[in-house]
């Protein structure tokens, strides 16, 4: 029988919690098939040389700069996620926790009751690599030259970088409360709230306006901007983490399946392999991620690749 991983831990009970010496960040870090020793880590915290700079396209269509941890790096990065994933967090939160994702996040919420949801604007730039220091010296009680090391490790230009496995879990952590404050403020109101990376939402009777500025003002008392707010009334089709929920269940939104429409009009104006195979790339994602909400978008990704295999 498949032994299950621990996901109720505490934070005392982390096996990052307490670490005295890099050596011994060293050892907590290592695993069997990837040992790592204290110059390594050292080595691995400086900017250059460790890391992937090279842009991708939005979904607003603007470029977004990414910055991926090479290969030792981010192993680490998955290290380090995976060590805090086995603590215990709260029912909110749904990035970075196994078993939850973008569609439990968006399935969280009464599609019958207002709703209204809000983005934390540039997120993973904004978490700066004190925020990170104090969370490892505060919450997880290590050294401040631990601190200081996995600051360094976790960060790019000291800030937390877009490509890494480590982002969405530091990022909460870091932000944590932040997230708890804005939890306590919307259950004060009869409402509901999830988080899922720097998307938050919340629905109930009182979900409107007013409850929506009370968040924005926590963001900001917290040194963070917010952004893309949005408030729906409660029978309105609403599209949360990229899932349209409405009284009828989940749906695909209006805007993935004109993308996905515009990606069969590129595949059939292909006119050289190349071009197809272009096409296809962001055109089998879509159908995958449409598929995750609707399963026969995956029949028709299955039945796409398949006449596009030979």
């Amino acid at each position: 029988m498949t032994k299950q991983r621990r996901t109720d831990l505490t934070l005392s009970e982390c096996w990052l919690y307490a670490v005295n010496s890099p050596s011994d960040l060293a050892r907590r870090l290592s695993t069997p098939k990837h040992k790592v020793s204290a110059a390594e880590l050292s080595a691995l915290a400086k900017d250059a040389g460790n890391f992937r700079l090279f842009p991708i396209t939005g979904a607003n269509g603007k470029p977004r700069a990414i910055q991926e941890p090479k290969r030792k790096l981010q192993r680490l990065h998955a290290r380090i996620h995976t060590l805090l994933s086995r603590v215990e967090v709260p029912e909110y939160l749904h990035s970075a926790v196994r078993g939850r994702s973008y569609i439990s996040n968006a399935a969280a919420h009464d599609p019958s009751m207002p709703t209204i949801k809000i983005d934390v604007e540039k997120f993973f730039p904004s978490v700066t690599r004190a925020a990170i220091f104090n969370f490892f010296e505060g919450p997880l009680k290590c050294r401040r030259d631990v601190a200081g090391l996995l600051a360094d490790l976790l960060t790019f230009d000291r800030h937390l970088p877009t490509g890494s496995a480590a982002s969405p879990i530091i990022a909460y952590y870091a932000f944590k409360p932040m997230f708890d404050e804005i939890d306590l403020y919307v259950k004060a109101n009869g409402a509901k709230m999830t988080a899922y990376v720097d998307d938050v939402t919340s629905s109930g009777p009182r979900a409107n306006k007013g409850m929506l500025f009370g968040i924005r003002k926590i963001i900001a008392r917290h040194g963070l901007k917010s952004h893309k707010a949005h408030v729906f009334a409660a029978l309105q089709p609403k599209v949360v983490t990229g899932v349209c929920i409405t009284s009828a269940g989940p749906r695909v939104p209006n805007k993935l399946h004109l993308k996905i429409k515009g990606g069969f009009d590129a595949l059939s104006a292909a006119g050289t392999p190349s071009a197809r195979d272009e096409a296809l790339r962001p055109l089998l994602g879509r159908l995958e991620a449409a598929g995750q909400i609707d399963k026969a978008f995956r029949a028709r990704a299955a039945t796409v690749r398949a006449a596009h295999s030979k």
